[in-house]
């Protein structure tokens, strides 16, 4: 399957309409996550939290992220699985080129302004092969679609390592009908909602 070239090379065109439905997405994330009042908020987190339980009973490391500008705050599920004897990775995206990798990650660990402002752990941390991959997105669809940032990092992870468990995180309202599809674009294996497991 092919892959997006290194993000220090132009980036393909991606299908017409992804960019417009990234921003409207992005908009009405925000929007929603503010609407929520805190009890709310507590117990969505509460949910995610009770549907990923599940890959507590799994191994090898796990690898989730730093909620951003509305994504879903898995921190309490990381926190849990780290002490549950799990191994936890965070991305990390060197300035140099352009790569995604994951870093070792526990909660003493010191997390600074990476690739769009977003937190990541220090460079000097151990790197981590995860088995399970916590992903954000942008929108999903029940075909296991992504739309993610456009920046292609998760995209070209996939391609590099297809055994990897696949798993979004995502709030219901970001489901739509169909995502258009490119040719570098590699599904996931199941979607993760506060209402839901979605196996496609």
């Amino acid at each position: 399957m092919a892959v997006p070239p290194p993000a220090t090379d132009p980036a393909p065109a991606a299908s017409p309409g992804k960019a417009a439905l990234r921003s409207a997405m992005r908009r009405a994330r925000r929007d929603f996550v503010a609407s929520l009042p805190p009890a709310g908020y507590a117990a969505a987190l509460d949910a995610f939290g009770h549907h990923l339980a599940p890959l507590l009973r799994r191994e090898g490391p796990l690898a989730g992220y730093v909620a951003h500008r509305g994504e879903v705050d898995i921190m309490p599920f990381l926190l849990r699985a780290f002490h549950a004897g799990h191994r936890i990775a965070l991305p990390h995206v060197p300035a140099s080129d352009g790569g995604m990798h994951f870093v070792d990650w526990h909660p003493d660990t010191g997390l600074a302004p990476g690739f769009a402002g977003i937190p990541q752990p220090e460079a000097s941390g151990a790197r981590l092969l995860p088995t399970i991959l916590l992903t954000p997105l942008v929108a999903f669809d029940r075909t296991g679609r992504r739309l993610g940032q456009g920046g292609g990092f998760y995209d070209r992870w996939f391609a590099d390592h297809p055994s990897a468990t696949r798993i979004g995180i995502a709030w219901s309202m970001q489901e739509v009908e169909a995502l258009a599809s490119d040719p570098w674009d590699i599904p996931l294996h199941a979607i993760v909602t506060e209402k839901e497991w979605i196996a496609p």
